[in-house]
This record gives structure tokens, C-alpha cells and sequence, in this order.
């Protein structure tokens, strides 16, 4: 239509774009072995979202596309992925090599890798913790070989843990294997990629998928006579719990579901046992995305191009406030200095007033965990 039209009129020029999107609130990034058939480039990040487009890249029979079509075939797209080698197990080099571009990867929010060597997941606890060196917030989920037993699950997750208070409290250690839909027994690896597809899909943090039922599989891994490898058990006379055995080393162990033929989680915790401040993976969520939230706000209102006036400091406390508050499922209120409940956000500029400091307090809702049923009855007599 001409430019010169002399009637004044509005017309209508929208055209509608299509726009992928995806119910995804902790993307995933995934390392592993590509298959010589593969297309893809060792060392090249792809963003994945079909099961076709991972066979291609990366060789349907490749260990690397058996990860990622595990997350997506329980809704875990689109994922990262990066092969770290071609027709060959990676060494742990070459696996370093990988995690560090995943590392300074801001998107990425949950770290998986198809090994199960217990020298890699430790590394890959560092790697973690060396993405938050960027102000990356990212969590590393891996596991063990099946039939690994428990005392060896528990030591693997104080080596997960002696990387140091960043890869203690960023690493959460899975197990055992478990039956896929086909039946057929999976590592640790596997169980991990199932969590994660569920953890990626959890727009709630406040729920820490306690119990939560984990969809494709049939069952856990079981000993020769039959029964879940781990289990509650009388032994000698004495009850022996084999998950809160496994809770309190550090480990994240799967069980049977309620309903027979499939598997659950009992309750994820990162592999830090030296207090109880991170035995759940998802207070170590709730801190990061508070922070991840209030940087989006910051950058999302300009306020790095605006002066350092009262003005600016007062909008960016409210708007910390109000973030803080559309929160209050994750994060309680404290007291204040003038005795309300609040945030105590605070805004104060730096002497020569290049910089300012936002703080803010409050208390992390914990998850229940135990439930005591204390009956008192009576009858007639």
C-alpha cells in the first residue's frame, strides 16, 4: 500500500510471529559422548528440542543422546548439550574442557553428564562451584553405577562434598539405578537425567518433590532376592532405614512408588552434611534464584544506566521489596528495625557513589519432613 495516502485513517499492518517457548524454569546443560555417526562438533554447544534433532547430532546409540532423550521424553526441553568426545569414552580433560563453556553459561541452572565415574562427578561439583565464581547459579545432579552399595554411594558423596563449600552445597548425588519403561536397569546417570527433567519442570521451589513420583519408570534397581537394593528392613531385630542412611551421607536415593511399578524420589539434598543448612537441594534453589531475581529486576529497570540520587536508590528498594514479597512462599519476613515485618531491604551508596549495595534478610521456608501421627483414643470398657 502506497506511503502518500491522503486519507487519515489507522490501518492494520500486525503480523503474528510464532515464538518457541517452554514450561522450563531451570534450563538444563548436558556433557557427554557423542557416537561416531554423529554430525555434531566436539566442543560445540547445541540447543536441543526433539529426540531427532539429539540422533543426528550426537548418534542415536551415543551415551550422550541417551541423556537427553531421557529429559525430554519427560518434558525436560529444549536442553544444552555439548559432546565432549567423539567414539570414545572422554577423558576428564576433555570432559573440563566442555563444563568450563557450560560454566560461563548464564542460562544453564542444572548440570548433568553421562558418566558415572566417581573421579568425574567430583570434578563436575567443581565445575560447578567454579560457575558461580561468574555469578552463575548452577547445581550438578549425577550418580553412581547400578549396584554400587550403599557405604560406596555415601563415600562418593563426601568426595562430591570435599571440593568445598560451593561443590558441597551445588552437587546433589543420586541413586540407585532404575528399570526404565522397557524394563531395562540404568546407572545412576539415568536417575539423575529423570530428577532433573522434574526439578527443570518445577516453577515452585517451596515444593521440594518430596515422594514425587517419576514418570517412565518401572521400578528400582533390586538385590538377588528380588527386593528395592535399598529399602526399610528389620535386621537382627533392629530396624534398619537404608534411605536415611543414604540422607544423612549426602546421597538422594530413589524408592518405589506408593502405587506398585514404579519409582519416587524420597527427598533431594545437596551432598553437604556439615550442618543442616543445605539438607535440602532446594534451599540452595531459593537463595539462587532470590538473587537471580533481583539481578533480572535491576537490569530489567536500567538502573545501571541511572544516577546514584535518592530517587534511584528508593525505587530500586521498593522494587526489591515488592520482589521479595511476590516470594513469601520461599522467604519469610523478619523483624525490622522499626518492629514491622519485612525484608529490611536496603539500599546505600558507596563514598564516591559509583556503586550502591542492595541488601535485603529474611528466613528460608523449610520443607516438612516428617509428619507425626499422635493418636488418643479411648473405649468403653
Amino acid at each position: 500500500m502506497s506511503s502518500v495516502l491522503l486519507d487519515p485513517r489507522v490501518l492494520d499492518a500486525s503480523t503474528l510471529q510464532p515464538k518457541a517457548t517452554a514450561a522450563i524454569y531451570l534450563p538444563i546443560g548436558i556433557e557427554g559422548q557423542m557416537d561416531s555417526a554423529g554430525t555434531a562438533a566436539v566442543g560445540t554447544i547445541y540447543v536441543i528440542n526433539r529426540g531427532d534433532e539429539s540422533s543426528a547430532a550426537f548418534g542415536p546409540n551415543s551415551s550422550l543422546h541417551r541423556i537427553i532423550s531421557t529429559v525430554l521424553n519427560r518434558g525436560g526441553s529444549p536442553v544444552l548439550a555439548i559432546p565432549s568426545a567423539k567414539g570414545a569414552a572422554p577423558t576428564l580433560v576433555q570432559r573440563q574442557s566442555a563444563w568450563a563453556k557450560l560454566e560461563s553459561d548464564e542460562t544453564t541452572r542444572l548440570r548433568l553428564t553421562d558418566s558415572e565415574v566417581q573421579a568425574d562427578i567430583v570434578a563436575l561439583a567443581v565445575s560447578a562451584a567454579n560457575a558461580n565464581l561468574l555469578f552463575n547459579k548452577q547445581i550438578v545432579i549425577a550418580g553412581m553405577p547400578s549396584g554400587t552399595a550403599k557405604a560406596a554411594l555415601i563415600s562418593a558423596a563426601a568426595a562430591m562434598a570435599a571440593g568445598g563449600l560451593d561443590a558441597a552445597t551445588r552437587s546433589v548425588l543420586v541413586g540407585p539405578g532404575v528399570y526404565d519403561e522397557n524394563g531395562v536397569l540404568w546407572g545412576g546417570s539415568f536417575l539423575a537425567a529423570v530428577i532433573a527433567a522434574e526439578m527443570a519442570k518445577n516453577s515452585d521451589p517451596s515444593n521440594d518433590l518430596d515422594l514425587w513420583d517419576l514418570p517412565l519408570l518401572t521400578g528400582v534397581e533390586k538385590d538377588a532376592s528380588g527386593l528395592p537394593i535399598f529399602r526399610r528392613q528389620v535386621v537382627s531385630g533392629s530396624a534398619v532405614n537404608d534411605y536415611e542412611d543414604l540422607l544423612q551421607g549426602g546421597v538422594s536415593p530413589a524408592q518405589p512408588s506408593r502405587v506398585a511399578g514404579g519409582a519416587m524420589t524420597t527427598h533431594l539434598r545437596t551432598t553437604y552434611t556439615v550442618n543442616g543448612s543445605y539438607d535440602a537441594v532446594y534451599t540452595r534453589i531459593i537463595v539462587d534464584q532470590i538473587f537471580v531475581d533481583v539481578k533480572n529486576y535491576i537490569l530489567d529497570n536500567n538502573f545501571l544506566r541511572s544516577g546514584n540520587t535518592p530517587t534511584t536508590r528508593a525505587r530500586i528498594q521498593s522494587g526489591v521489596q515488592a520482589v521479595l514479597a511476590e516470594r513469601s512462599s520461599w522467604i519469610s519476613t523478619v523483624t525490622q528495625p522499626d518492629g514491622s515485618q519485612g525484608y529490611n531491604v536496603t539500599v546505600v551508596p558507596s563514598p564516591d557513589m559509583r556503586q550502591v549495595t542492595v541488601g535485603y534478610q529474611g528466613v528460608v521456608v523449610r520443607g516438612i519432613s516428617t509428619i507425626k501421627v499422635a493418636a488418643n483414643l479411648s473405649i468403653p470398657v
